[in-house]
């Protein structure tokens, strides 16, 4: 039986390079082109070894990575973080948490140490290496343009982590995207249990039909910037927040927020 690979990359031509390259190794590929996706590959079970890219839409790497981590930690998945943003996040591989580091570069040379990349992974007995392990790719240095997006970026992470409420961000399809430590904190589950899950899911059975219309009418009704009802967590009443997410005047999923309360109203 051929071993599984995972691709995660919003990239679709990258995608193809990448998986034409390991299926000629005699891998099936998963290919996946965003970390909800990667998510969602992976409820069959784990795989052989996962790619992934550094900047990815919907769920963060870092939040794709924790879930894989924690979901699968009997089976140590070997993870290779293969980006166009690797040198500029060289001072933080301690915090993304990938095995192996590769550099994207020109796709002749990338081929060749893909190859020899691969050859050495399947020769060795263990997984993963005992630190994070770099592989250089050529003469390739940061990028001014890459670190101002790397630096925005985590300024809107640290944003959403101390914003003081619980913050759930919820997909079109309604299954959960991000989660704050505050919110997973005020419902009582682990990353795992939220990521990818549908955000009804995740509410008490009496307050599920509030839930769902509010995510209604905010989506449908455009006078409507905001709907708010309370709901009870763990005996703990919570005011919860429902607000769309404006992207370019389209609705692209919603916001929830979550902010314990001593009122309770029915």
């Amino acid at each position: 039986m051929p071993k599984k690979a995972l691709i995660v990359d919003n990239n679709y031509f990258f995608v193809e390079f990448l998986g034409e390259l390991l299926e000629k190794r005699g891998y099936h590929v998963i290919k996946a082109f965003d970390g909800k996706d990667g998510i969602s590959k992976l409820e069959n079970g784990p795989v052989d070894i996962i790619f992934a890219d550094l900047i990815m839409p919907k769920v963060d790497v870092r939040k794709f990575i924790e879930f894989i981590r924690a979901k699968f930690h009997k089976n140590h998945l070997p993870i290779v973080a293969l980006s166009g943003t690797v040198i500029e996040q060289m001072s933080e591989v301690d915090q993304i948490g990938a095995d192996y580091y590769i550099p994207k570069g020109p796709i002749d040379k990338l081929t060749v140490q893909l190859n020899q990349f691969m050859a050495e992974i399947e020769a060795q007995a263990f997984f993963p290496p005992s630190k994070e392990k770099i592989l250089e790719n050529g003469n390739i240095f940061p990028r001014r343009e890459a670190i101002e997006l790397l630096n925005a970026l985590q300024f809107h992470r640290a944003i959403i982590e101390n914003i003081g409420v619980g913050v759930i961000i919820v997909d079109q399809d309604t299954r959960v995207l991000n989660v704050n430590s505050l919110a997973l904190n005020i419902i009582q589950k682990s990353a795992v249990d939220v990521l990818n899950c549908p955000i009804a899911d995740l509410f008490p059975g009496r307050q599920r039909t509030e839930l769902k219309d509010a995510l209604k009418r905010v989506l449908k009704e455009p006078e409507i910037k905001k709907v708010s009802f309370y709901t009870t967590f763990n005996h703990q009443p919570t005011r919860t927040v429902v607000s769309p997410i404006l992207c370019e005047d389209n609705k692209t999923g919603w916001v929830i927020a979550l902010e314990e309360s001593e009122k309770h109203s029915e």
